[in-house]
This record gives C-alpha cells, sequence and structure tokens, in this order.
C-alpha cells in the first residue's frame, strides 16, 4: 500500500512529479498524477488499445467532477493552462493511496470524499467510484467528461470534424465523435441527468512534453455534465467504455474480486511477498492479436522481444505467474525467423520487426531461468526446443541477417549504420553507440545459448556436433581477442578497428549468465572495474564517468537525450546481472549480498517518490542525486529487481 499524504498533494510542484497507473491487461491504462493534473500526453482516464483501428489512443482525457451544497459549487479537478492551474482542486486533496487500486481522498468542510480509479481486466472501460465517507450533506455530483479521441502520440486541437451530437443510453450517452473511430459509452450507475452542453476547453498544458521538446497544449471536448446526488452509502460510479456499459456495481464488484484474488495468489505463490511483485503484473498483456507479450514500458513503448526475454523471469517465474510466462515463451517460439526474434511487434499493425541480434539469444537466457525456477522440462521440450534449434542452426548456417560467425569464434553483426544491440539509441540521425562487430555481451549470449542447447540435445545429433565446435572455438579465442590489458577487463566491441576500451556495464553478462568463458579471477577482474566505475544505487552507469563521451544529464529534445541514452544514464535492470556476477565470484556470499542490499535499498524496497509511484522507472541520470527518467515504470527494471532480491533470499 502507497500513501501520499496531504502536505505532498496540496503542493503543486510535488503532485504533478507523482504519478499513477493502472492497466487492463490487453495494453490499456488509466494513468495522472496523484492530483489528476495531466503532465504528459499519455495521460488518461481512458487510453485504449484497440483492434479497430489499431493502435493504442486517448479516448476520454479527463473528468472535471464538483459538489454542488447550497448553492456553492466545490471544483475536484485540477488543469495546468498557460500561466496559471485551474481549477485547484488539489487544495481539497486529503491524500493518495494506492493499493490494489488508486484513490484520491478530497475533504470540504465536513464532508468527505473519495473517488476511486480502477480500468476492468481484458475491457476498454474505466470506473470511477465516487463515495461520501464522512459529511451530513448530500450535495449533487456533478461529471464533465472530457474527450480527446486521438493517438496516444499526438495532441488533439479544436476542430470542425468532430461530431458533437450524444444519444441517450441508459443512464448515460453514446457519442462517436470522428467517423472511423469507436463509439464512447459514458453514465453512471445511478439515475442521473445529462445536460447537453458541447464545449471545447483549450490550452490545457502538459509541462512535462513542454520539458522534452514536444508540443504541449491541447483542447479538449466536453459533449455535457451529469449530475445525480451523493449520499453516504451509495457510491456514484461512472464509467467510459468502447463498449455498452452493462451493471456498473456488479463489473466493479467482478474486478475488486479478481484483483484480491489475483493479490493473494502473488502472495500465496511467492514465499517473500513485496507489493512490487503485485504490481508487476501490469506490464503483461493479450494484445490485439490475442498474443501473450510483456508491454517493455509505460506509457509510451510497446512489446518489445528483448525486452520481453529479459524481463519475463522476474515478471512470471519469480512473481508466480508460470503459466502466464509459459504462454508468452510459446507465443515467441512460433515467431522465431531465420534465427531472430521480433524485436518490435508494431501496436498499429501486424508488422513484426526483425531488428536485433540479441533477442533471440536472451531467449535461451529466459528459458533456462524457467527451468531454475522449477519449470517443466517437458513443456521446453514440447514448445520452444524448436525455436532453439532453430535460432542456433540459422546462427551455424549463416542465415541471420547482417550477423555471422568468425573463423575465431566471435559472432559478429551489423555495420556502422546499423544498431543491433540493445544499446539502439540514434540522434541527428545517426548511431549514438556504434557497437557494430563483436560486441562483448552479444558473444557472452550466443556461447551461453550454445552450451544451453548442447544441454537439451543428444551429442551425436548434427547440430549439437557443430555447436559443440563453435562453442569450443570461440572459448578459446574470446579472452585473447577480448581482453583489455589497460584497464584489466573486457572491452566492449572488438571489430575491424580494433578493441574498443569503453568501460561500459556489457562486459557484466559475461560473469552473470549460467555458462561462462572466464575463470575466477577474470571474472573478478571485471566485477571490481564495473563496480568502480559504473555502480550506482540505482543500477549500472552506461559509460564510465572518466570517458570524454560521458553525460551525466537527460534533457532536452528527443536528440538530445537520446545522445546521453547510453552515455553515462543509470539502467535499473542491470542490477539484477551485477548482483548475480557479484554473488558469483564473491569469496564471501554473505558478506556479498549485505553490499548488494544496502548500495540497491532505493530500488529493492522502495518506490520512486516523485515518479511513478508503484514502480521503477525505465533509467536515472548518471550523477547524484540520481533523477528518475524515461517512462515510469519499465518491465525489465521492475523484473530484475525482483528477481535480485530473489537471489539475495537464496541460501
Amino acid at each position: 500500500m502507497i500513501r501520499i499524504p496531504r502536505d505532498e498533494c496540496v503542493n503543486t510542484e510535488t503532485a504533478t512529479r507523482k504519478e499513477w497507473l493502472d492497466t487492463n491487461g490487453i495494453g490499456g491504462y488509466a494513468s495522472s498524477t496523484v492530483i489528476n493534473c495531466h503532465t504528459r500526453k499519455y495521460h488518461g482516464l481512458l487510453v485504449a488499445s484497440l483492434k479497430e483501428p489499431r493502435g493504442k489512443f486517448v479516448l476520454l482525457s479527463k473528468v472535471e467532477a464538483s459538489l454542488v451544497s447550497k448553492g456553492k459549487e466545490f471544483l475536484l479537478s485540477t488543469n495546468k493552462y498557460p500561466g496559471v492551474y485551474h481549477p485547484t482542486g488539489h487544495q481539497f486533496v486529503e491524500g493518495f493511496e494506492q493499493g490494489l487500486y488508486p484513490s484520491i481522498t478530497y475533504r470540504i468542510g465536513d464532508a468527505l470524499v473519495r473517488k476511486s480509479m480502477m480500468m476492468v481486466n481484458g475491457k476498454n472501460t474505466i470506473l470511477l467510484c465516487y463515495e461520501l465517507l464522512e459529511g451530513r450533506v448530500k450535495p449533487d455530483l456533478r461529471i464533465r467528461p472530457l474527450l480527446a479521441f486521438r493517438d496516444i502520440h499526438s495532441l488533439t486541437k479544436e476542430n470542425m470534424f468532430l461530431r458533437p451530437k450524444s444519444y441517450p443510453e441508459k443512464n448515460g450517452r453514446k457519442i462517436q465523435p470522428y467517423e472511423g473511430m469507436p463509439p464512447l459509452y459514458v453514465g453512471t450507475n445511478r439515475t442521473s441527468e445529462f445536460f447537453p452542453g458541447p464545449k471545447w476547453t483549450l490550452n490545457i498544458e502538459y509541462l512535462l512534453e513542454r520539458d522534452r521538446g514536444f508540443d504541449y497544449q491541447e483542447d479538449l471536448f466536453c459533449p455535457g455534465v451529469f449530475e445525480t446526488r451523493l449520499q453516504k452509502g451509495k457510491p456514484v460510479i461512472f464509467a467510459a467504455s468502447t463498449e455498452p456499459l452493462g451493471n456498473l456495481e456488479r463489473s466493479r464488484k467482478k474486478e475488486i474480486e479478481r484483483r484480491e484474488a489475483a493479490f493473494s495468489a502473488c502472495k500465496d505463490r511467492c514465499k517473500s511477498f513485496s507489493w512490487m511483485q503485485y504490481y508487476s503484473g501490469q506490464f503483461l498483456v493479450r494484445n490485439a492479436s490475442d498474443f501473450a507479450s510483456v508491454v517493455a514500458g509505460f506509457h509510451w513503448f510497446g512489446e518489445w522481444g528483448r525486452d520481453t526475454m529479459i524481463a519475463l523471469p522476474g515478471l512470471t517465474f519469480y512473481a508466480g505467474r508460470r503459466e502466464f510466462g509459459e504462454e508468452v515463451l510459446a507465443s515467441y517460439a512460433k515467431l522465431e525467423r531465420d534465427g531472430l526474434l521480433p524485436n518490435y511487434l508494431d501496436q498499429s499493425s501486424e508488422h513484426l520487426a526483425y531488428n536485433s541480434v540479441d533477442a533471440s539469444l536472451w531467449f535461451f537466457w529466459a528459458v533456462q531461468e524457467y527451468l531454475k525456477t522449477g519449470g517443466r522440462i517437458r513443456f521446453v521440450m514440447a514448445k520452444v526446443y524448436q525455436a532453439l534449434r532453430g535460432i542456433i542452426s540459422a546462427h551455424l548456417d549463416g542465415r541471420v541477417p547482417l550477423c555471422g560467425v568468425g573463423e575465431n569464434g566471435l559472432l559478429y553483426a551489423g555495420n556502422e549504420n546499423t544498431q543491433l544491440t540493445w544499446m539502439d539509441a540514434q540522434a541527428y540521425g545517426r548511431p549514438v553507440t556504434p557497437r557494430h562487430g563483436a560486441a562483448v555481451e552479444i558473444n557472452a549470449l550466443w556461447y551461453n545459448a550454445l552450451k544451453f542447447f548442447l544441454e537439451l540435445t543428444p551429442k551425436d545429433d548434427e547440430v549439437a556436433i557443430r555447436a559443440t565446435n563453435a562453442a569450443d572455438t570461440l572459448a578459446d579465442n574470446f579472452v585473447d581477442l577480448f581482453w583489455n590489458h589497460e584497464d584489466n577487463c573486457l572491452s566492449d566491441v572488438v571489430n575491424e578497428q580494433g578493441q574498443d576500451h569503453a568501460i561500459r556495464p556489457n562486459q557484466i553478462f559475461a560473469v552473470s549468465l549460467p555458462h561462462s568463458m572466464l575463470d575466477t579471477k577474470q571474472m573478478q577482474a571485471v566485477v571490481d572495474v564495473v563496480q568502480s566505475h559504473l555502480l550506482t544505487p540505482y543500477g549500472l552507469r552506461t559509460l564510465s564517468p572518466r570517458s570524454t563521451a560521458y553525460s551525466p544529464f537527460y534533457r532536452g529534445d528527443s536528440d538530445a537525450r537520446d545522445s546521453a541514452y547510453h552515455q553515462g544514464m543509470v539502467w535499473p535492470w542491470l542490477a539484477g546481472h551485477f548482483g548475480e556476477a557479484l554473488l558469483r565470484q564473491a569469496k564471501d556470499r554473505k558478506e556479498a549480498k549485505a553490499f548488494l542490499r544496502k548500495n540497491f535499498k532505493p530500488i529493492l524496497q522502495r518506490f520512486p517518490d516523485n515518479f511513478g509511484i508503484a514502480s521503477v522507472p525505465e533509467l536515472y541520470t548518471g550523477n547524484p542525486p540520481h533523477l528518475p527518467k524515461g517512462t515510469i515504470a519499465q518491465a525489465w527494471s521492475v523484473a530484475e529487481a525482483i528477481r535480485l532480491n530473489k537471489l539475495l533470499r537464496e541460501k
């Protein structure tokens, strides 16, 4: 349970930095700040993942609610307009809570009102529940829905194409503002009166978009006002949905029961339960193609193969969701093509982008983690083995696009114009961190994949014989070709220009993966250098501060931010593999665990207090105080925090 007190809510400076998120399991979500003052174009109460048109769309942006008693109207909402906040409903906020769902409590005189927000699982439906908890008054509740009806990456402006008319539904209305978009059904559980009053609200500002260098002013459309009576013991539920509204009390009760059951199941299956394990389920989806997958991050990321494989163990196998994890592995196994898994599942089409060399190699690690946590070998052989075999065969046959195994056993990929590893940012039209050639983590992953494949395959199998030779050749040459004698660690990349001596975290995987080509002394050297140059309380820096290319700040427009993305920013997901590497070569594991618990306390034991309030963000800035940046909730950040916590509890 997360609680934010009144003093942090009434201050717009602090309140607008705290964001909540609630998801529906099909890619949609509701999200805003703790005072429901939007600061991003990605905020909205009904952000729907649609099949037609395909993609994510902000349908219902906001609900402006007010209480009317004795001729006085008290506005509960807060918006940022040019030069002013209006209304100032945050002054009435008593506090914010997020347990099974987010809620805000308002106090006006002796009246205490709670508003809770809840997406319905499997549906593009949002339920807002208003409850009078204290007070002798029986105020009228006015609700003004504000519609955006646009793609999550764009903004709406007042226009002549919107169709303002709405049509009666039971205790509600139906409106279809634009041709080609689905209708929106809005209404209440209790008898309410609707007063048509089509009106545009102009120039709402999203300050974080301004800071990110994007357009930041939007116009929202209100079709009219709902009015009903709010009484103690008789909650008012307001709903917005892409399908006709049914019994709202039943829908809300059923959704609460589902969440309680999911919470209990997670708690029962996890010996050392944490809220992080429960909230981690927000990333698990069945998308528009009914495909079990992982959303890489909220608000703007989609489904990425690399992120899915890295995040899957922590989100499923270590969080009591083994069956869903199996479904994801089986689903992605069917998509193997020419030795690759898709790195990107397009949200707006059926397009699959096979543009990463490591997603298929991380697939092996995800299966290893599945078996390590008690998974069934029968499932692996029946559902994913052929994909594993296909990946190995394609690499050995030289059928993987832009990728090949050299005579020295190293796996080479890409050219100066491609970005095929996880450090894939481009800025000003060019790669920021060119890593073509033999990247250190790609070769560590390739060796691990070969060795794991050999564990599953008979030794006299034709592909196994070739895989054995490939693994032996790589192991014979890896250290000689990658070792940086100047810094006593591994180089980041080896290519036609020689060794790239930039000290980056990618070398840590050569220690952390189940099968390593390093001896204990070499492992210790790598860990020591990474710890000395890259370790922070929030994860690992992506570049040593001693480098002239090091960038400690993440600000400005998209090109400026992308230029710093992997040039010093701290990535929390790397903490999991650093922890595993440290424990693997530690002389005193008890002492190493104590060090990890102390150092990574900010991401292991608590959520950020000035960003996504129930998750771990995408990244942090390189220098103290290490400010959270990027997405407010990143799948692999959360997943690796869960997995590292599990490693620290093992004997």
